[in-house]
């Protein structure tokens, strides 16, 4: 089978903007409709620095990089700005898929064939046990409530598991093949957003599926079965920017697939062709953004992290907006308009 905080709010009436600050870990960045990344990448970590079987990426909101590599039973960690790992995260993982990182700097590693979940406490050299899980986690995620979800491919089922009981629950799916609203076929990918709203890349139904709290009857959103969104071939991967529009990582179609206040959209490898080029894509497993909207990929078929940088992302009648006032809790950073750092910029005319 295919392994197919708070909130805060300042509102600048004058210039008509909103600005949503959001505490997660990892980064949701904001754009405008036109948003345009340049269709070429740069090599991050070329063939032979990842592995066979780069897997997967996750891009906390300090822009450091843990790249999970499945043949080499490890997570890479790269320092924002480095070419180079400067830690590894290893010991006693075997083909592990994923990790996820909290915002108190814990990381979190889908151990594989062993059938669980370990963390690495913050800088921590051995990782501890944290929950048990029935099978792989072909998708990983935890949401703000400390509760883990585990995408199960095998048995077509998606659990959710509070770390303090380490009880499972099953929360999308119903353990057969299936593409009625309360069935999945091969999930992989997931997402949660800030309101327990749940996302499924249910990879062999070529959908994207959506699960309110407590629903185990889903929706489908983009794919096969809502039609006049986009057709899919294989998705492996669901995430949201700051906006609640999704990006996908559509594994067979060798392409990340955006949606935006115009619907769905080819953003990367849009030439329909899978290969080696700095356009191209060849069996994309994974991807995250870095705080300034950029698109780091897990060219899992090229055994590479190719890197897209947002090339266009001006919202209207301001080329650049600047704002040096200090505000305490963002340690008086300054933000323009191409800066997407966790921030959601509204235009509210």
């Amino acid at each position: 089978m295919f392994f197919c905080l708070f909130f805060e709010y300042w509102q600048i009436l004058k210039s008509k903007i909103t600005f949503h600050f959001i505490g997660v870990s990892f980064n949701q960045p904001t754009f405008c409709s036109n948003a345009l990344w340049d269709p070429n990448a740069t090599t991050l970590a070329p063939n032979g620095t990842v592995g066979s079987v780069p897997y997967h990426i996750f891009i906390n909101t300090d822009n450091t990089i843990y790249i999970t590599i499945s043949d080499l039973d490890l997570v890479q960690v790269w320092p924002a700005g480095s070419t180079n790992a400067s830690r590894i995260i290893s010991g006693n993982l075997d083909t592990p898929r994923g990790s996820f990182v909290t915002i108190n700097g814990d990381v979190y590693v889908e151990n594989g064939h062993n059938r669980r979940i370990d963390k690495w406490p913050l800088n921590a050299t051995n990782g501890v046990f944290v929950i048990n899980v029935t099978w792989e986690c072909t998708g990983f995620f935890i949401d703000t409530n400390n509760v883990i979800y585990c995408s199960i491919n095998d048995n077509n089922v998606v659990t959710a598991t509070p770390i303090s009981s380490g009880l499972s629950s099953i929360v999308a799916g119903n353990g057969s093949a299936g593409s009625t609203s309360n069935m999945l076929n091969g999930p992989n990918g997931i997402f949660v957003d800030i309101n327990f709203i749940l996302y499924v890349a249910d990879c062999g139904n070529a959908r994207i599926q959506q699960f309110q709290p407590g629903q185990l009857n889903g929706t489908t959103v983009v794919g096969n079965g809502a039609p006049g969104t986009f057709t899919l071939s294989g998705p492996v991967a669901v995430t949201a920017d700051g906006d609640g529009y999704l990006f996908i990582v559509d594994y067979y179609g060798n392409r990340i697939v955006g949606s935006g206040p115009n619907g769905y959209r080819c953003v990367i490898g849009c030439s329909g062709l899978s290969g080696s080029a700095s356009d191209q894509l060849y069996y994309p497993r994974s991807f995250s953004f870095d705080s300034f909207g950029n698109i780091f990929v897990v060219d899992t078929g090229n055994s590479r992290i190719q890197k897209f940088m947002l090339a266009t992302n001006s919202c209207g009648k301001f080329d650049s907006i600047f704002i040096t006032e200090v505000i305490p809790s963002l340690n008086s950073y300054r933000f323009n308009d191409n800066d997407t750092r966790n921030i959601n910029k509204y235009w509210i005319w």
